[in-house]
């Protein structure tokens, strides 16, 4: 069967060392199913932006959410044009004001609880994969399955909690459905 939709959800890098991650999350018959989820380590370089719009257009996205809280809307303004080149589909802006570790946990709990996140096989094998550049103690720290396991309520629970952040803004898309 076809999937009903999916949505891409994009946490532009803020400064440090944070990721430009994305998650893609489809929907079929209320089970929700990860086919992507990464980290890039540019910003708002021409480079992560075309692969951007070039994994949605591989993944037939019907929606992006961008997180707009830090750079005021400026990585949706360059990301468009890009994706009016690769990929035309509706990009629009998200602004959180609940603490993140408790938004997440409060997004992610009740659709694991009932076993209605389903993760295809390639998401984890590249999550691992992603990080073989880096140092071994820096490396787990990046990876969504590391992150999906170690999140609490508690603020600063995580001290890379990027790739988490857009599965949970693609799945709360879906549950607000």
């Amino acid at each position: 069967m076809k999937y009903t939709g999916s949505v891409m959800a994009i946490d532009p890098s803020g400064r440090g060392k944070d990721e430009t991650a994305y998650s893609i999350v489809k929907i079929l018959n209320g089970f929700i199913y990860v086919h992507a989820c990464e980290g890039l380590t540019g910003g708002y370089d021409e480079d992560t932006l075309e692969k951007l719009a070039k994994e949605a257009k591989k993944h037939k996205v019907n929606f992006i959410l961008v997180e707009s809280n830090f750079g005021d809307g400026m990585f949706t303004q360059l990301l468009k044009p890009v994706l009016n080149k690769v990929y035309r589909v509706t990009c629009e802006e998200v602004r959180h004001s609940i603490q993140k570790e408790r938004r997440i946990c409060d997004t992610l709990e009740p659709v694991m609880n009932s076993h209605r996140l389903i993760l295809d096989r390639k998401v984890v094998e590249n999550d691992f994969d992603s990080t073989r550049h880096l140092p071994p103690e820096k490396a787990l720290r990046y990876q969504l399955m590391y992150q999906m396991s170690r999140v609490t309520r508690h603020k600063g629970a995580l001290a890379h909690d990027d790739r988490l952040d857009v599965l949970a803004m693609a799945v709360s898309y879906w549950t607000e459905q």
